[in-house]
Parts: structure tokens; sequence; C-alpha cells
């Protein structure tokens, strides 16, 4: 991985200057972790702030100190501007390094630390508030003779009124936004109309600001992003180029350096492009120009991102350089110690999110328990994440639970790689992407290059379908796993096995001989050699195919996994004959509406006492910045409202009734 070939900054002789010596970290997560290991690094102890529910994370157990906050609502702890602030000086901090999320380009909390005599891990507070407006960025852009897409800004009011000169579709942005959050496409003037109120709504809500901007919509493009270093002496570089093109919801998935299949010309204008922007501004720190490239091989400006980003870590891995560090050192005052000829591209790299959703359920978050959490031996992968233990998912917080980072020598083996180590990525008791993302990483589109911003929901049902699944060799491992308990080195008749998998019922017979293990499945032979097994891992070898699964049991139930793809298995061999449960309806004839997902109420549409139409919204629930629409499942009249806005409800909470 990428701190194995540190050659530019070994042979800078970056350890020489002094750096701060106490830094806030007002984070959490995986990126917490990140900005701590890379303090230690360089000596810089740290105070990180968490919610009291993350009290046992790792960026408790791996910072010097830890502060936990008393309240879990965002606006009063990682949104407090003040009391952040406030912690930096009581702990002794010599400056704040925000990560990214929450507070990271917030130039308020820039000021605040220069009034505080903090030094800020970060960009200028010039330079965030020109490239943290869209619209300012933009027009920063223009001037720097940057290409970008035809676009309007303005409020949903001003904007209405240009609606008949778009180019349709479009894409509607706040203006204050990012990472995806309040982004809509509209195809038509009719959609634009019904959207832009709604947006405006959205914006003010998560940015303070109601501001929008409406751009044209490259419908087959390809999302590259270059980053940047610039310290404050005038020396920019760029680290070459990422490709972000796999995103769901204007949410990155998977991300890759470099980009496969980029036209070289089209990287050095992306290059080009991107250093003009930066020495535009006189930016400083680390940062990221995104672009989109079309079919034709042009470029547009997108945005930049005053920041460290969640996939820094496929550049740190193709050119050995540490961004977070450099950060530091930047902000240190500290000035670049390589010029752009020293860098690198070094092999290929693969980062994956793997994500608390459930794709099969419209990708639905999923907080709740972790009941077990395996990861892969980390010499060859590259995991980024803030638990080492099964723990709890909070809904209020993103759901990303980590990253898979892996570097090869050629794309084709990191492809291979980043499956490998995803399977061996497990997570029980809650659902994960992380097969929606292999699968990603099987299909023909993705392994030739031509991917673009819409591939996801392009193929939306094919990256659903869990291809090469056979049922029976779940239930071999059953029985294999089963059977290895008892051998004894010899011909031996063992009981009967009774079992069911997905309702379908099972019976199995087996024997031992010198090197085989014979089953007998529903009259149907099997013969299997080569089985190993160990507290929760089983492999065999069955018709010249190496199998390995992962086996969890609890009571009469065991759980299997084989290339994430998990089932549940039910013994019966000293238990009552089977007899499926019936499945039981979904009960709309019901007077009650429950919370689907632990989250908050964003809104109450209705009243007591109100007739309402079947589809009617009735509530917004949000969990892990995803909007859940509560809407009316028949006609009929509201007659208890048991929740507000603002309010946090459990699972199964109930929330509304209908009169009888």
């Amino acid at each position: 991985m990428f701190q194995h070939f540190l050659i530019n900054e070994h042979q800078a002789g970056i350890n020489k200057f002094r750096m701060i010596k106490k830094v806030l970290i007002p984070n959490r997560g995986e990126i917490a972790v990140r900005i701590i290991k890379a303090a230690h690094l360089l000596g810089i102890r740290t105070i990180v702030t968490l919610s009291e529910l993350e009290k046992n994370t790792l960026p408790a157990q791996l910072s010097d100190e830890v502060h936990l906050f008393q309240n879990d609502a965002l606006a009063d702890t990682f949104l407090n501007i003040e009391l952040i602030i406030q912690l930096a000086q009581q702990y002794g901090a010599d400056g704040i390094h925000p990560g990214y999320g929450f507070l990271s380009e917030n130039y308020h909390l820039t000021k605040a630390c220069q009034a505080a005599g903090l030094v800020f891990i970060g960009p200028s507070i010039d330079n965030l508030k020109q490239m943290g407006d869209k619209q300012m960025a933009r027009s920063i852009a223009e001037k720097a003779q940057v290409p970008l897409t035809k676009s309007w800004n303005g409020t949903a009011q001003t904007l209405l009124s240009e609606a008949d000169h778009m180019p349709y579709p479009v894409l509607v942005k706040a203006a204050l936004g990012g990472g995806g959050k309040g982004m809509h496409i509209c195809h038509s003037k009719s959609e634009l109309r019904e959207q832009l109120p709604h947006l405006s709504r959205q914006a003010k809500r998560y940015f303070g600001d109601e501001r929008l901007y409406v751009e044209h919509y490259l419908e087959h493009a390809r999302h590259i992003e270059v980053q940047v270093l610039a310290d404050k002496h005038g020396n920019t570089v760029h680290l070459f180029e990422r490709e972000c093109s796999i995103q769901r919801r204007f949410q990155k998935l998977i991300e890759e350096a470099p980009a496969f299949n980029l036209n070289k010309d089209i990287k050095l204008a992306l290059y080009n492009d991107a250093l003009k922007l930066c020495q535009s501004i006189n930016y400083s720190s680390a940062g990221t120009i995104e672009f989109l490239v079309d079919d034709s091989g042009q470029h547009y400006f997108l945005e930049m991102n005053t920041r460290i980003q969640v996939e820094h870590c496929v550049t740190e891995e193709i050119t050995g350089i540490d961004l977070v560090k450099w950060q530091f050192k930047i902000a240190n005052g500290d000035q670049l110690t390589f010029t752009q000829n020293d860098i690198k591209s070094n092999g290929h790299a693969i980062e994956l999110r793997i994500c608390a959703e459930d794709p099969i359920n419209n990708f639905q978050p999923s907080p709740g328990q972790i009941k077990t959490l395996l990861m892969p031996p980390q010499r060859e992968a590259r995991i980024e994440i803030g638990i080492d233990q099964a723990s709890t998912v909070h809904p209020q917080y993103d759901p990303m639970l980590a990253k898979i980072i892996v570097h090869d020598s050629t794309r084709q083996k990191a492809i291979e790689k980043a499956q490998q180590y995803n399977q061996q990525f497990i997570v029980r008791g809650i659902k994960t992407n992380s097969l929606y993302l292999n699968t990603i990483l099987n299909h023909n589109t993705f392994l030739e290059g031509l991917t673009h911003t819409n591939f996801c929901e392009t193929n939306h049902s094919n990256l659903l379908q869990t291809s090469g699944y056979q049922e029976e060799i779940y239930a071999l491992a059953y029985v294999i796993m089963r059977a290895d308990k008892v051998k004894n080195g010899f011909w031996r008749a063992h009981p009967v096995w009774r079992f069911t998998i997905d309702k379908a019922a099972y019976k199995c017979t087996t024997r031992w001989t010198d090197e085989y293990l014979h089953l007998v499945l529903n009259n149907t032979c099997y013969s299997v050699k080569t089985i190993r097994r160990n507290k929760d891992q089983l492999s065999f070898s069955y018709n010249h195919k190496q199998y390995h699964f992962y086996y969890f049991e609890d009571q009469n139930h065991f759980e299997l996994i084989h290339q994430l793809i998990n089932k549940v298995v039910v013994t019966h061999d000293r238990l009552p004959p089977y007899q499926p449960k019936k499945i039981e309806e979904k009960e709309n004839n019901s007077k009650n509406f429950k919370a689907p997902i632990p989250s908050q109420v964003m809104k109450v549409n209705i009243n007591e006492g109100q007739n309402v139409k079947k589809g009617d919204l009735l509530l917004i629930l949000e969990a892990m910045k995803t909007e859940n629409h509560i809407k009316a499942w028949k006609d009929g009249v509201i007659e208890r409202i048991f929740i507000k806005a603002g309010d946090q409800v459990k699972l199964n909470q109930l929330l509304i009734n209908y009169k009888d």
C-alpha cells in the first residue's frame, strides 16, 4: 500500500519541519481515524469530538484525548462553531482539522479559528467563500477560461422565468450544496416547475441558503477529478486524476486512479485547467477540481472541493504522497518539497465505499446492530474504518461504514483484488451494498472502462441480480460443516441431516472415505474433498472448483455466506417436522403508520382530522442523509399524530393512525 513506497516524501526529509503541537478534530468515523494517524506521524497530539454513542469507536481508542458530546443533535455538536472553538481552547489545541462533511467547507469556522488564534487545517477564508458558492465558483472558472456547461442561477421564482430557454434535461443544485445532497434531474419544464419549490426548501434546510442553480445535464458524461496540492509560497502541483463515474443518486460508490481508457490529451487539458483555476485564486492546501467529460472528449468544470475527499486514498496509492500530512504541513506554512516532475503515477488503485443500505429495498438506509464484523488482512488491502468490533450503526450519520482500497500494477489486477477483499469484509446484522459493488466490478461495461455517471441507473435491474447462485452448494456447505465436526477418520455413517434453505426442504446422508466426503442430498450424489474449517470459515473442493464460505451458528439457525450472498439454514434434525411459517401479508388494512427505520421526522404534512387520499404525502423521515416519504396507502381520515418535526423515532414507533 502507499506507505510502502513514500519515495518522494522520504527523499525530501519532511520530518525536519516544526509542526502544530495539538489539533482538535471535530469529526468522526474513518476520516477522524485518518487524521489522527497522520497527526501522530508528525508528532501532533489529537483531541477528537464524538457523540456519547461512539465512545467505543476507533477514533476514541486512537486519539490522545476525547470529548464526548452530551447532546446528539448535529446542530448542537458537530455543526456548532462556537462550541468547537471553545473546545479547542479548553483542550489547548493549536489548530482544527475538520476532515470532510460537517463544517469542512464552512468559511465561518475558518473565520472563527482566525479570531481565536487557531490554525485552520485547510484553505483560506477567501478560498472557501470563492469555491463554496457554486455560482461564484462558476464565475471564477469562466474568467479563468475553464470550459463550463450552460447554466442559470437564482431563486425558484427567477429560474422559472428562464424555463422556456433551457435545453432539457437539466440538473438542479443548491448554490451552497455538496456531497450530492439536494440535486435533481428534470427532463421537462413541467418537472422543473414541480421540483423547484421543493429543492429550494431543501437547500434552505440543509445549507441555510435557498438559492439554486440549474445547468445543462450531460447524460453520458464521465466524472473525472484532479487532485491538487498548493502551498502558501505560490507552488501548485497536480497529483493526476481520479475516475468517479460510478455513482448512485449523485453519491460516489467506486473510485479509481488513474482514469482508465481516457485520452492522454484530455488528461493534460484537465491538469492544465485545474492548475489554472487554483492559481487564479491563490489557492493553498489540498483540493479537488471536478470535471465532466462528454462523449466527444470535451470537458466542463463541475465544482471544486476545498477539503480532503473521501476518495483521496486512491491518489495516495498511486503517488505515494500522504495528502493529510501535507494538509498539516501547508497549514503550518511549509513549502512543497517536490515539483511536478517529481510526482510519478505508479500502477492502479480502486476504492470501494461500503455503506449501510439495502440495494434490494431501493437502497433504504440500514442502521442497527452489527452482530459480526470480519475484515480482510490489511497486508494487501487498505481498510479505512471507524470501528473495529461489532457495534451499533446510528441513523443520524452518513451510511458509509468503511472504505476498501487496493493497489496493484494493472487495473485488471486491482479489480480482482478489490473483489477478493470485498468478499472478505463481512458485516452481519445489517444490510450493506457489498454485493452490489462486486456486481459492478464484474460488469463488462466497467471492465472495459466505458462507464458514465448514470451507469447505475441504466443498469439498475442487472446490477441487483445475484447471478451464479447455486442453492445446492449452500446445502452442501451446511452438511460438510456439520459432518466435519464428527469425522473420525474412517468410514462412518452419520445421522440423516434435515434442514431448509429459503423454504426448500433438504435431507442428506454422508460417509467418509480416505480423501472424500460423499453426500446423498435429496437423492443426488456428491463427493467433496480438501475440506478446511476453522472458527467461522469453511472451504472445500467440489467438481474441480474451490468454494469458500463463512458460517455462523445461532441455536437451530446457521447463516452461510459465499461471495457476499448469505443464506439462512434452519436445521430440523432433532426438531418436530418442519412447517414453514406463512409470510404475513403487509397489513394494508391496518390503521397504524409505523416508522420503517430509526430516523428523524423532517416534516409532518397533515393535521389531525384531515381527509387524505391514497398516495398523499403524510410525513418525511430522514435517516443517514436519505429522505423516506411516508404516503397514505388508502383513503381515510387522520385520527392521531404522535410525532412532530424534529423528533427522533425508533424502528416500528407509532407515527400516525387512521380513524376506524
